[in-house]
């Protein structure tokens, strides 16, 4: 009986000893992950952004103009420091807000771009929400060797686009303008500042 007594305390021991290893073992673990995935957290750049933070003149009045033509002088809209243009299909209420509410939702999301040649020779490139950047005809033609030098630094880090020819990163003269249109709605998007609004209802 006393033999049986001192196995059952000697078993409980055991059992206590494992759990309190185990559990020191897991909490160990647990900690090295979790300062692992800070370190990480710190080495990576997300939202992935370009590199590229082009410097052209910024006509914010001939955005403004043309941001109405497009529009039809029907929607709402802002114009964003580097020219980038958020519009609103609804009315809302607060522009400002609202546009940089849309911003963020393009820039925390993928970034995809859609190109568009416009009827007076400018190009618009469009984004995932409702928003837009306008590349001028004049722009392109006395900024040309500049946009083509440096539109490789307007991907993303790990970024893969696929042209239709299946090439990776590889762009015609329309991707690089995209690249550079892209490149100033990402400079918005970083730091957004309003610069202008319109607002049909209150002309």
């Amino acid at each position: 009986m006393t033999k049986m007594i001192y196995l059952i305390i000697g078993l409980i021991a055991v059992g206590l000893i494992s759990y309190f290893l185990f559990f020191r073992q897991k909490q160990n673990v647990a900690t090295i992950t979790h300062e692992q995935a800070s370190t990480n957290q710190g080495d990576t750049d997300f939202p992935p952004k370009p590199k590229w933070k082009p410097n052209l003149p910024v006509d914010i009045e001939l955005i403004y103009e043309k941001a109405r033509y497009y529009t039809g002088d029907k929607l709402q809209f802002a114009v964003f420091k580097n020219g980038t243009i958020t519009f609103f299909s609804n009315k809302v209420d607060n522009i400002q807000d609202s546009a940089k509410a849309s911003l963020d939702k393009i820039y925390n999301f993928h970034p995809d771009f859609k190109p568009m040649t416009m009827d007076d020779g400018n190009y618009l490139i469009e984004y995932s929400q409702p928003a837009f950047t306008i590349v001028f005809k004049d722009e392109i033609e006395n900024h040309w060797d500049y946009i083509d030098k440096n539109h490789q630094d307007g991907i993303c880090r790990a970024e893969v686009l696929i042209n239709a020819q299946g090439q990776h990163n590889v762009f015609d003269s329309v991707g690089k303008i995209c690249l550079y249109g892209r490149a100033k709605m990402f400079m918005d998007a970083q730091d957004p500042k309003v610069v202008k609004t319109f607002d049909p209802t209150s002309q």
